[in-house]
């Protein structure tokens, strides 16, 4: 998030010499009185710290550049992540009465975290925060930690071909003018590469919320990130 604050006038360090031509071009002279200029004043003392919102076009750094341990990412998910699993599941049964958030992925995803307490959703529909893995088409290019049930997990673009049974399949995820497909994972089995995810349901006269299965290591083209 772009911050707001302003700078005062900087301070000028006390005990500091300045040469004649210094002084000529400030307009100093020997009769001129001295003015104590104050050290400059942060109307928000937080702006002293730079900001790790995800990146954007803006060129703002990313969250992403920060360097959690296997060990701090897994203390993370211990006090978030089982209280999103909670949420996702609540909403999941609310969800076979009524409709859950606004319809969309986006916004089956803020319905879930607003019950979780310290939770901070920044604008869009691209950033959830530290990315633990990232896949594009057939090639792993993140894997800093287990992808772990209550993670955000999101596809853009992605198209799956593969077999389940004697049958094959074709699946795509995140393409349209909808945009990518965010959603909470529900489980996720190591072995098979495979990811049960809770999603918006965007089938007319469904249940809101539905749970579908991904295979990673199906995916042909697009992106996703955890």
């Amino acid at each position: 998030m772009a911050s707001s604050t302003q700078w005062e006038l900087p301070s000028i360090p006390q005990g500091a010499e300045f040469g004649d031509s210094d002084l000529a071009s400030s307009g100093w002279s020997e009769g001129s009185t001295a003015v104590h200029v104050p050290p400059p004043v942060l109307s928000n003392p937080d702006s002293r710290r730079p900001s790790l919102q995800p990146a954007s076009s803006s060129g703002r750094r990313s969250i992403d550049e920060q360097q959690l341990t296997t060990e701090e990412l897994m203390t993370i998910w211990g006090k978030v992540g089982v209280q999103v699993v909670d949420s996702a599941t609540t909403l999941f049964e609310k969800s076979k009465r009524s409709l859950v958030g606004d319809g969309s992925y986006a916004g089956f995803v803020r319905a879930v975290l607003a019950q979780v307490p310290g939770v901070h959703v920044s604008p869009g529909n691209e950033d959830w925060g530290y990315a633990t893995y990232a896949q594009t088409g057939g090639a792993v290019q993140r894997r800093v930690s287990d992808i772990m049930p209550g993670d955000i997990i999101s596809f853009w673009d992605a198209k799956l071909k593969g077999h389940k049974g004697l049958h094959a399949y074709n699946k795509t995820a995140g393409a349209g003018a909808s945009g990518p497909l965010v959603g909470i994972v529900s489980e996720f089995d190591a072995k098979k590469s495979k990811v049960r995810v809770w999603q918006a349901n965007q089938h007319v006269g469904q249940q809101t919320v539905e749970i579908v299965s991904y295979r990673l290591e199906d995916m042909k083209s697009g992106h996703v990130k955890v």
